[in-house]
């Protein structure tokens, strides 16, 4: 059987010292097993990356990052249990949380809004070629947000379904504010943040399902 990493084009670095220094530690997280298995075979070819390890659901992932210091998470979205979306916002909650990036075929805007929510930093096509979720990676691992911008007319349709405090904290969410921000500015404590981002995403995760 062909391997799936063979379908993608690997993207590796030149180092002068043979050596890595600091590499990305990358776990995948999806529910297809050949789809997990290519994408470890991917990342693990990487020379500045080290696959750690690969999980088909988001409950062992987060249990597996609550042990291991991990820099990257690339997450599927559609899930057989708990969504992709739960993946990303357990890992985001973390002391010293990864980047996150959502593995989809469904890579529009209404899947960027709720990615906003689930604290994701990017959001990657399984269309797109290995080396550009390989660049993603990377990317997204050193600090940068890989979500593409929702369009004001989405936005503005999505702010009717949230009340006003979720279109705040959804507001300063997309400008990567962090939590204990985000609560003294709404003069919330952490469990009530902590309560109302939760149900925003569930909002959000119902619009976007309810495509299909």
């Amino acid at each position: 059987m062909t391997s799936i990493a063979q379908n993608f084009t690997l993207a590796g670095r030149e180092h002068s010292n043979g050596e890595v220094v600091n590499p990305i530690r990358c776990i995948v997280v999806d529910d297809h097993p050949a789809v997990r298995l290519g994408l470890a075979e991917l990342l693990a070819a990487e020379p500045d990356f080290r696959m750690l390890d690969s999980f088909q659901t988001a409950e062992a992932a987060f249990a597996f990052a609550q042990r291991t210091s991990i820099d990257a998470a690339v997450v599927d979205y559609q899930l057989g249990g708990r969504s992709g979306l739960w993946c990303s916002r357990k890992l985001k909650s973390l002391a010293d949380p990864p980047a996150v990036l959502i593995y989809s075929a469904f890579s529009d805007h209404l899947l960027a809004a709720a990615s906003v929510a689930a604290r994701a930093d990017g959001l990657v096509s399984k269309a797109s070629l290995g080396s550009e979720l390989c660049d993603q990676i990377r990317r997204a691992a050193h600090g940068e947000s890989r979500l593409p911008l929702v369009p004001p007319a989405v936005a503005d349709s999505l702010r009717y379904r949230l009340d006003p405090t979720e279109q705040a904290i959804y507001g300063m969410m997309s400008a990567r504010t962090a939590d204990p921000e985000i609560a003294a500015t709404l003069g919330l404590t952490a469990d009530e943040l902590e309560a109302r981002s939760w149900a925003m995403l569930r909002k959000l995760e119902r619009i976007d399902a309810s495509r299909s």
